[in-house]
């Protein structure tokens, strides 16, 4: 990512309102918190505002994202009301044919790891995660071939999520 470059300078003063400040808390509780279907709405909303052509591939990517925020992710807002609620959904959470009370209590297995509030804040941490999920299509290569600002960076953007912290990296001219 070029500083001088014209295409992402029109979609940043495009979608200004949406850029915010990098977050203090995690994405995931916003994802967690907003309708799947309202999130795809706005992303495709933005992606026509900037031109950009979201094929199968790159919904792919984003579901993935939003998936792995919604089921891998640790947020600052505990999803239980009291202790009792806790421990009851600590347990079913190692018997598959439990049933909890709390929403959320049947997660997708995290393969490529869990993360912590802080870490998903983190804009290398999330890519990171990208990167081995992806790696069998080619990984890096295949992630900047479909966003070539950067998979993280932009989904974001798109999504209204706010940017994590050292998204973008201008001394080497690359986004996350």
């Amino acid at each position: 990512m070029n500083t001088g470059d014209e295409r992402l300078e029109s979609i940043l003063a495009r979608l200004a309102p949406v850029v915010l400040p990098p977050a203090d808390f995690p994405p995931a509780q916003i994802v967690r918190d907003t309708p799947r279907e309202e999130l795809r709405d706005r992303i495709r909303k933005n992606a026509e505002e900037v031109d950009i052509e979201l094929t199968e591939a790159h919904w792919e990517v984003i579901d993935f994202l939003l998936d792995f925020y919604t089921h891998c992710c640790e947020t600052h807002a505990p999803r239980y009301t009291d202790m009792r609620t806790y421990w009851r959904y600590i347990d079913c959470l190692k018997d598959p044919q439990c049933e909890s009370e709390m929403e959320g209590s049947k997660t997708k297995t995290c393969q490529y790891g869990q993360l912590s509030a802080t870490e998903a804040t983190s804009a290398y941490r999330v890519y990171r995660v990208l990167l081995k999920a992806f790696a069998d299509k080619g990984g890096k290569k295949h992630l900047y071939e479909l966003f070539p600002y950067g998979p993280v960076f932009t989904i974001h953007l798109l999504a209204g999520l706010p940017r994590l912290r050292h998204d973008v990296d201008p001394h080497f001219g690359t986004a996350y």
